[in-house]
């Protein structure tokens, strides 16, 4: 489950910026807009998702309906040339997909004894998918033709996978929970949990950090063109952030016992103010490919563990909401943010001669952002340990 979630939009956002600018034709602006617009739907949809899961379908059946929805889409995206109408299209496409992603991770926990210890693992396999189709399309089905006629296959892949997920999640993932026995996630519960103050300055700081990590993918492709890099060596060039990431994964269960889960998210702040200033400032082949091999501490030590620590936060009833409403931080608010500071950064900083970008400048925004988040989450965010479940507190010797 978790590979097929990651290889359909692994196969087009890497390479998202490229084929909008270079096939569509679309300026930076317009780009930064369409990549906006799941970010926009995740706002809203997975709420919406979890909603429905709880009330009418299991998230197994609503991951099936989600995706076909969403592959169908992506189908009808591939031919489309138009600003408005790809806009548009594209922002339906985000309320069918962006669910998907706090819906298997819900999937997954359901199905888990121990989530500190086994999701890292369970999680890895998405990062594989990303590794995979990068290699597959960026790679080899790429080089086989131009790239002119080559990018718009992206778009076919990700649905392509979006139909192959639905189908495998509806026969192999039957429901955990019977209708009657499903557990109602209660948004009051949700709300309450997400008000506390370190909560809240969590949720402010992932918002940040996401709109930080959505530079990377706005400008590494259109980067890595500028610098010379030909373009079926963008996506195996990019994956190397999925390979870190996936040995990052990996080890993250041990990790977390090591370390606080504050110092970890502090250590992926730290890791993706490092890369953007390797990208502004040393833009040659090896220093940009090891910035792009921190992309694996950058994720799984701030997303992964912002996951991890509202679990621990959770109940069952709080779950799937809790992950939802910090699925909506992360791909909904940040990547809003992101897409559109990057798109007007890219358009500030663009030579309107020539079009090149000067990325220097357009690092260092980010990067600047990034030592805030870094400051505040130092002397800011404490760390409170997980309550005591009623059945714990039942069975206490106290």
């Amino acid at each position: 489950m978790m590979f097929l979630q990651y290889v359909a939009p692994g196969a087009l956002i890497p390479i998202l910026t490229l084929y909008l600018t270079e096939h569509l034709h679309f300026t930076a602006y317009q780009s930064g807009v369409v990549m906006a617009m799941p970010a926009l739907a995740a706002i809203v949809a997975p709420f919406a998702a979890s909603h429905l899961a709880d009330r009418w379908l299991s998230a197994e059946r609503m991951l099936v309906w989600c995706h076909l929805l969403a592959g169908l889409l992506m189908l009808i995206l591939s031919s489309v040339g138009s600003y408005p109408f790809f806009v548009l299209l594209y922002f339906v496409h985000g309320i069918a997909f962006m669910p998907t992603f706090g819906l298997t991770n819900t999937v997954a926990l359901h199905r888990v004894r121990d989530a500190n210890r086994d999701f890292g693992g369970i999680r890895l396999w998405g990062t594989v998918g990303w590794l995979a189709i990068a290699w597959l399309f960026g790679y080899f089905w790429m080089r086989g033709a131009s790239a002119q006629e080559r990018l718009p296959h992206a778009l076919l892949f990700s649905s392509g996978a979006s139909f192959i997920l639905a189908v495998f999640t509806f026969i192999f993932l039957p429901p955990v929970q019977k209708k009657g026995q499903r557990i109602v996630t209660h948004y009051g519960e949700v709300i309450r949990i997400f008000l506390k103050p370190e909560m809240l300055l969590l949720c402010l700081l992932t918002v940040l950090t996401s709109a930080c990590h959505q530079f990377y993918y706005y400008g590494m492709s259109p980067y890595l063109h500028q610098m010379g890099v030909a373009d079926r060596f963008i996506m195996p060039g990019m994956s190397l952030g999925q390979a870190s990431e996936a040995l990052v994964l990996g080890v993250l269960g041990w990790c977390l016992l090591c370390l606080r889960i504050k110092t970890a998210m502090i250590l992926g702040v730290l890791a993706q103010g490092l890369r953007l200033l390797i990208f502004a400032f040393f833009p040659y082949t090896v220093p940009v490919l090891t910035g792009i091999g921190l992309h694996g501490i950058c994720y799984a030590f701030f997303f992964t563990t912002g996951y991890l620590y509202v679990e621990r936060h959770s109940s069952p009833s709080t779950r799937a909401g809790a992950q939802q409403l910090l699925t909506i931080m992360i791909s909904g608010l940040g990547v809003l943010l992101g897409s559109w500071s990057a798109g007007w950064t890219a358009q500030i900083f663009s030579d309107v001669g020539c079009g090149r970008i000067d990325f220097r400048m357009f690092w260092l925004v980010p990067a600047m952002l990034c030592v805030l988040v870094c400051f505040v989450l130092a002397t800011g965010f404490h760390e409170r340990p997980a309550p005591q479940s009623e059945e714990a507190r039942v069975h206490s010797p106290g």
